[in-house]
């Protein structure tokens, strides 16, 4: 009986024994293929107040998310999940504007939408505009909205909005900076007239259409990148911006309005692509700073003084011949000099050559 109770007990070990070695085995399997990732929290203009912005989680676990801050926002969540982390992850804080006291909306019963038609006359320093009114979305802010408001020193817009109407900023005379969301594809006539001090201007590469006078008499604007997808500049649009020095005319502008950067005394260079087909009267009337240019090819159509004013200034184009091109208006070039060029290379009248009597 010893012997049978003796058999069981070795039996009992062994697969005891058995279990032990598979269940470490399995463990070992389990962490040998487990893996390590990198997360890594995007501030997105906020401030860290504890917590790690890089942290290295185990797949499958959790990363914890930092405690953070943004003046005038709250954090409304996260780009992408925290949980059960199995990639190697970029983060970033999204933010919601707290919205700022004395804005009014429009609206209309049964409608899932605002728009912001106007402000109190008290708005001063720096302005929020949150996404929504209620539980309504903000679509667009109206003609006028801000007009005026000459305390306001910067506008956060939000993302999300698709319009902004006419003159809507103008006449913020303290008004230094302002980006444009990536959502807005239409900015309106007037929108930043009157902003004498403007300064820099973010336009997203979704604006299809810069109203005419957008900019005009902003007298300290220094920079503004001009959209790809925008295909003419309105008139006046830039007249009387005394402080731009430079500007770029993407290659997806075909017109040129009437006394678009007129004005614009301190501008020394304007670069030109190919694709430009039209340039109104007084174009760049009164740009003294202006030395040198060069016109594209594609250039069919020049009113009258374009270029009246601009008496330091050498134009050179790219056409074989030194009459006025059919579809240029007299007097296109006011007092500039021209310089007619093929690919940059000067043609001089041919030289004629006497046949010497020693010739053969």
């Amino acid at each position: 009986m010893k012997e049978k109770h003796k058999g069981k007990l070795k039996i009992i070990i062994a697969f005891a024994i058995l279990f032990l070695v598979v269940s470490i085995l399995l463990v070992l399997v389990f962490y040998a293929g487990k893996k390590s990732y990198t997360v890594k929290f995007d501030l997105n203009g906020g401030t860290l107040i504890s917590g790690s912005l890089e942290q290295t989680v185990t797949r499958g676990q959790d990363a914890t998310p930092p405690v953070v801050v943004k003046d005038g926002a709250y954090l409304l969540r996260w780009s992408s999940s925290v949980k059960q982390v199995t990639k190697d992850m970029v983060i970033e804080a999204v933010w919601e504007y707290e919205t700022t006291p004395g804005i009014i909306y429009q609206t209309e019963k049964n409608q899932n939408f605002a728009e912001i038609s106007g402000s109190f006359e008290y708005l001063r320093g720096e302005v929020y505009l949150g996404a929504y009114y209620g539980d309504k979305k903000i679509l667009g802010i109206t003609k006028n909205a801000f007009s005026d408001r000459d305390g306001i020193t910067k506008i956060y817009l939000l993302d999300g909005i698709f319009y902004i109407g006419d003159e809507a900023f103008s006449g913020c005379t303290s008004l230094t900076e302002i980006e444009i969301p990536k959502t807005v594809t239409t900015i309106g006539d007037g929108i930043f007239k009157g902003c004498t001090s403007l300064e820099r201007v973010v336009l997203n590469n979704e604006i299809t259409e810069l109203g005419a006078g957008a900019f005009e008499g902003c007298t300290q604007l220094k920079e503004v990148v001009i959209p790809n997808g925008i295909t003419e500049i309105g008139a006046n649009t830039f007249k009387d911006c005394s402080s731009l020095t430079t500007i770029t005319i993407p290659k997806s502008i075909t017109k040129i309005g009437e006394n678009a950067f007129s004005g614009c005394t301190a501008l020394e260079a304007v670069t030109f692509y190919e694709g430009l087909l039209e340039m109104e009267a007084g174009a760049f009337e009164g740009c003294t700073a202006l030395e040198t240019i060069t016109l594209p090819r594609s250039l069919i159509t020049i009113k009258s003084g374009a270029f009246n004013g601009c008496d330091n200034l050498t134009i050179k184009t790219r056409f074989v011949q030194t009459a006025t091109p059919e579809g240029w208006e007299e007097g296109w070039a006011g007092s500039a000099n021209v310089t007619y060029n093929y690919n940059n290379v000067v043609i001089r009248p041919p030289i004629r050559f006497e046949k010497d009597e020693g010739w053969q």
